[in-house]
């Protein structure tokens, strides 16, 4: 864990220095000076949005799968995952898990469903917010067009079962296997079309939120944007940088939303200070605010309570 967080801290400060650098940073005082500090509070609101609006996501898969949890404690382990947001992937999904399966008091392996997908749907919607800008990505139509269809092939019939065909091969989970093909199956009941639809419209008004606090970092700046090339420009680098499955997509979205931001007509020094803002009142703000949750909520979140027996581990 603390090998995880170590090369997270370096990758943030790897990402914000090459940020600052290829801006030119220290030449963009002025514009900072100049930059509508008001508009800060409705920033962090959408920014941190994001997330409070996947919690209602969060919310319909639990109660597909009938995993009743008080509201209170299923919001404490919600806010709780957001501190690992930045932490290397398979870090995150094994804590945020583990935390649902001591509040649920079943077992991590009928719990990990709901975080699988989550995580699915994020790439799911983030597919589509780009590809609603693909215009604005008319140097590379086709990459873009490649990168967004890669989460879109778990949804072709017969790739997870598959991808599950090959898990129980290895060691230690042949023994699992039953246990796997449950999950598999919750899955495609969190994937089907009533749910899927109303897990769609709320992971795109998610992501929304995000363009619109990009939208607002660029307007006190001094420039204007419209909402759906701002979401666009925020999801195709966040898309990227979760393909490239580095901690918080930190180095490869930060260089990405920069050279699109560029791409949009704004000036580089500007782009650096818009990319800096958005990554701060975005990934950064949740992962402080879920830190803090989990700093002074910890004995609440990951001890069981209820004394209830989970399923073998």
């Amino acid at each position: 864990m603390k090998k995880s967080i170590l090369l997270t801290l370096i990758l943030a400060v790897i990402a914000f220095t090459s940020v600052g650098v290829w801006g030119d940073l220290a030449m963009a005082g002025p514009e900072l000076r100049r930059f509508t500090w008001y508009l800060i509070p409705a920033i962090a609101l959408f920014g941190f949005g994001n997330d409070m609006i996947k919690f209602l996501r969060w919310q319909v898969y639990l109660r597909k799968l009938g995993i009743d949890i008080p509201m209170a404690r299923s919001l404490g382990v919600f806010i709780s995952g957001l501190s690992m947001s930045a932490t290397p992937g398979k870090v995150g999904f094994l804590l945020k898990s583990q935390m649902l399966k001591v509040a649920s008091k079943r077992g991590f392996i009928s719990v990990s469903p709901v975080v699988v997908s989550e995580l699915y749907m994020d790439l799911i919607g983030l597919s589509i917010v780009s590809l609603v800008g693909i215009e604005f990505m008319s140097r590379g139509v086709w990459i873009t067009l490649v990168i967004c269809m890669v989460p879109l092939l778990g949804l072709v019939p017969g790739i997870a079962e598959f991808m599950v065909s090959i898990i129980v091969r290895l060691p230690y989970m042949s023994s699992r296997a039953s246990e796997l093909e449950s999950a598999l199956k919750d899955m495609f009941r969190l994937f089907g079309p009533g749910v899927l639809m109303v897990s769609l419209v709320i992971t795109l008004v998610a992501w929304t939120s995000e363009g619109m606090a990009l939208k607002l970092i660029l307007k006190g700046l001094g420039f204007e944007i419209g909402l759906v090339k701002a979401t666009s420009i925020f999801g195709f680098s966040t898309l990227i940088g979760a393909l490239s499955f580095l901690p918080g997509g930190l180095v490869v979205t930060d260089a990405s939303l920069m050279g699109l931001i560029i791409h949009a007509g704004i000036p580089r020094g500007t782009s650096a200070i818009a990319c800096i803002m958005a990554r701060l009142s975005t990934l950064w703000l949740s992962v402080f605010i879920g830190s803090l949750y989990l700093v002074f909520n910890k004995g609440y979140i990951l001890q069981d309570r209820g004394g209830g027996v989970d399923e073998k581990e």
